[in-house]
């Protein structure tokens, strides 16, 4: 009889291994599974917010599929759009005309400061490569002006837009993004 109690013990034991794996196993797999779901729904939810942030507002993924000429045009205004709302969240690049000092048409000195924004720093560079031939253009712009023609805050922002076209005019600008964008003045000082 001793030797009947002595297998009973071991045969419980080869028993309970047998469960207690199949239990880590079972564990193991829904970790698995668990894990594939997540990952699966993390890259479709990235994947939803790449093509819903690549398309443009209110355009159907099959309108962008045209011609060959159609789609060029269409991807060279995407790019500009592109541009426009990268070019929005960055901070302004401004370049520096110059320093003008002038005779006004009456005889009264005009001394002024003169920053222009342009798209980003390569087309300040390009400004920068024109700046002996726009300074001239601007110099003599502000000398036909008389001090009356400058002494209001209209006519200064008018001779802004002035200054802005004559700029765009000397670097062969069709648009804004081709040439200056705006002109400030940091100084201006009539004597």
């Amino acid at each position: 009889m001793a030797e009947a109690k002595k297998p009973a013990p071991q045969a419980d034991a080869g028993d309970s291994a047998p469960k207690g794996k199949k239990n880590v196993i079972l564990y193991v797999v829904i970790a698995l599974l668990i894990l594939v779901i997540v990952v699966g729904g993390a890259f479709a939810t990235w994947l939803f917010l790449t093509i819903s942030a690549n398309q443009s507002f209110g355009e159907p993924v099959a309108a962008t599929e045209q011609s060959a000429d159609a789609g060029e045009t269409e991807g060279k205004t995407n790019k500009k759009k592109e541009k426009k709302k990268a070019e929005s969240d960055a901070p302004p690049v401004f370049t520096k005309l110059d320093t003008f000092t002038v005779n006004l048409a009456n005889g009264v000195v005009l001394q002024t400061e003169i920053h222009a924004q342009v798209l980003d720093e390569k087309q300040a560079d390009v400004v920068k490569s024109y700046m002996p031939r726009i300074s001239s253009q601007v110099n003599l712009l502000l000398s036909s002006k008389k001090q009356e023609d400058i002494t209001t805050l209209e006519s200064k922002v008018k001779l802004m837009d002035e200054i802005k076209q004559t700029v765009n005019k000397v670097l062969g600008a069709k648009d804004d993004e081709d040439g200056v964008m705006s002109v400030e003045f940091k100084t201006f000082i009539i004597q």
